[in-house]
């Protein structure tokens, strides 16, 4: 099973393909971010254009991996076109990235993970999103253990609205249930999001252009705050970046 590293991973959302360029113009050692994810279900035309492709082969080859989502509408995204162009989009995309986000309920979260798979370090992530609510913990851990039987070495996403203190409480008993390759997030409270990064929650999302979810903070706020508030974070990130 591959390996990730230790601490939760900042991931900085790029909502433009304008956003990624900017994202890999930047020096490494000045990068808030372990990964950039493009949103390319955001982009103007829901694709990677040579300049976006560019950006991400870029990224990867300076030590910042690139996660491609092209987010559905039925859970939240913006894309508009059928499951087989979403395939292949990310088929093409796995030229430059190594890292694909695909939804669970998706009818081709097979076949995106079975690419995956065939990609060497490709890491992929099977994501499963709540705007209205926070359901059941039995129904979280079903959702957690779906997901890693259908693609063992997937992280599973699981980011649900938080709107009362039994919510937050529902995602903290997951995170402790399920602790290992799995990403915790809870829309509409900033603080709760980084207090389940710092627990260990795998993947902290801020965004580099423009928010794209509730309660989400931009890349360098979230870092400097779990610099301060994940020890393990600090570890890992302080020593390399001041050496760069």
């Amino acid at each position: 099973m591959p390996q990730l590293p230790s601490g939760p991973l900042v991931v900085g959302v790029a909502d433009s393909a304008a956003t990624l360029t900017a994202c890999a113009a930047l020096p490494p050692s000045q990068r808030p971010y372990d990964l950039v994810e493009a949103r390319v279900d955001l982009f103007d035309r829901q694709a990677l254009p040579p300049e976006a492709a560019a950006a991400c082969a870029r990224l990867e080859e300076t030590g910042t991996p690139v996660l491609v989502t092209v987010r559905s509408s039925a859970q939240g995204g913006r894309y508009a076109g059928t499951e087989p162009a979403r395939l292949a989009l990310f088929r093409d995309a796995l030229r430059v990235a190594s890292w694909i986000d695909v939804e669970d309920d998706a009818p081709i979260a097979g076949d995106v993970a079975r690419l995956v798979a065939a990609q060497p370090g490709g890491q992929l992530v099977v994501s499963h999103h709540d705007f209205a609510r926070t359901p059941p913990l039995d129904d979280l851990l079903a959702v957690v253990d779906r997901a890693h039987e259908g693609a063992p070495t997937a992280i599973a996403k699981v980011a649900t609205a938080v709107n009362s203190e039994a919510d937050r409480a529902v995602l903290r008993a997951l995170l402790a249930r399920r602790p290992e390759r799995t990403a915790v997030i809870g829309m509409g409270d900033d603080a709760f999001r980084i207090e389940l990064a710092a627990a260990g929650s795998r993947l902290a999302y801020g965004f580099v252009g423009a928010s794209t979810a509730p309660g989400q903070t931009s890349a360098q706020v979230l870092h400097a705050r779990l610099l301060a508030a994940a020890p393990a974070y600090a570890a890992a990130r302080r020593a390399p970046r001041a050496a760069t």
